[in-house]
């Protein structure tokens, strides 16, 4: 539903056939997904009109590509590499998984453009801004480390031009190795996607709580 001024409205009502009226139907079942359980109670609020756009649903779409890497990477983790190397269905689910994470850092770095381009950083948001940005930084890592635990010919390609950069330190040299499986997979599953959790919670909260920023 449409807000005609930047404050966002509470309780949105979901007339299904307003919505087709005014975006039509595709929009609408896809816009339907926002007052299910548990998003409409998490939000509670209907987007400002400004923001009523495809490059700002980047973000959302971000989140979710977040969400099936983790529920993805709990039931890798928890089956194993015998599994995921082995069973069809596992293999099925590593390469989701994988190609998930092309979409997340796709998504990602469209929303940041937006952002850019919307001067969405400006003012006290810039605090946010910072928290998305160490995010990012933090899913490049994550997707090293992951790399790092795929557990094939791969892995060890990766790590050899990541010792390779570090110059060959021992610390890192220990650190980027496909040898080292357990503290690789421990850091991808555990360490850096604790953190990073932990920063999209308080990006989500910090919109809740400041709202959309009106473009330029």
């Amino acid at each position: 539903m449409s807000v005609e001024s930047d404050e966002v409205s509470a309780e949105p009502e979901d007339a299904f056939g307003d919505r087709v009226a005014e975006h039509g139907y595709l929009r609408a079942v896809l816009e339907s997904f926002a007052y299910l359980p548990p998003w409409g109670a998490l939000f509670k609020k209907s987007a400002p009109f400004y923001a009523e756009s495809y490059w700002y649903c980047m973000g959302g779409i971000t989140f979710l590509m977040f969400l099936y890497l983790t529920i993805t990477g709990i039931l890798l983790a928890w089956l194993g590499p015998f599994w995921w190397l082995t069973s069809p269905v596992g293999q099925v689910i590593k390469a989701s998984h994988y190609w998930s994470a092309q979409a997340f850092f796709f998504f990602l770095v469209l929303h940041l453009v937006r952002v850019w381009a919307t001067g969405a950083y400006r003012g006290r948001r810039r605090l946010n801004w910072a928290i998305g940005t160490i995010t990012l930084l933090l899913g490049l890592g994550e997707n090293l480390f992951g790399l790092l635990a795929r557990g094939d010919w791969e892995s060890q390609f990766v790590a050899m031009h990541s010792s390779d950069m570090l110059f060959t330190e021992p610390f890192f040299f220990n650190l980027f190795s496909a040898a080292n499986f357990t503290v690789d997979l421990a850091i991808h599953v555990a360490v850096i996607p604790v953190i990073m959790f932990a920063l999209i919670f308080a990006h989500v909260t910090l919109v809740r709580l400041q709202g959309i920023a009106r473009p330029l």
